[in-house]
């Protein structure tokens, strides 16, 4: 969730099985959330973009735990989940053929068949 890089900063076992705990924590936290956005948008939960919206929710749940007073955490989170709207996938055509390897140099099968690319 770091750049696609899981950084670990303890150098004892016995401390780094708190950090993957929370790491766990974490990406459940951002998942569930953008899941009751997606339902509450009449949108299917895998049809949102998990990097931008693990930074969202991250950026607003910092300026939430800042935030005063206390009380209206559960219409932050309502706004949270209303803001999370701009973050679905946009729904694109599928491609007219097949993708294929079209390059001889390859390990892969090649498709000698296939038209070229335009």
């Amino acid at each position: 969730m770091q750049n696609n890089a899981v950084t670990l900063h303890s150098k004892k076992v016995e401390l780094i099985y708190p950090e993957v705990w929370g790491l766990l924590l974490a990406y459940n936290v951002v998942r569930r959330e953008a899941s009751q956005a997606s339902v509450g948008h009449g949108r299917a939960p895998c049809q949102i973009r998990f990097k931008s919206a693990y930074q969202y929710i991250a950026a607003q749940l910092i300026v939430m735990a800042a935030a005063h007073p206390l009380s209206r955490t559960g219409a932050r989170l309502s706004e949270l989940r209303v803001g999370v709207a701009s973050l679905f996938l946009d729904d694109r055509p599928r491609p007219s053929r097949p993708r294929t390897v079209k390059i001889s140099k390859t390990r892969y099968p090649v498709n000698r068949k296939a038209a070229p690319l335009k």
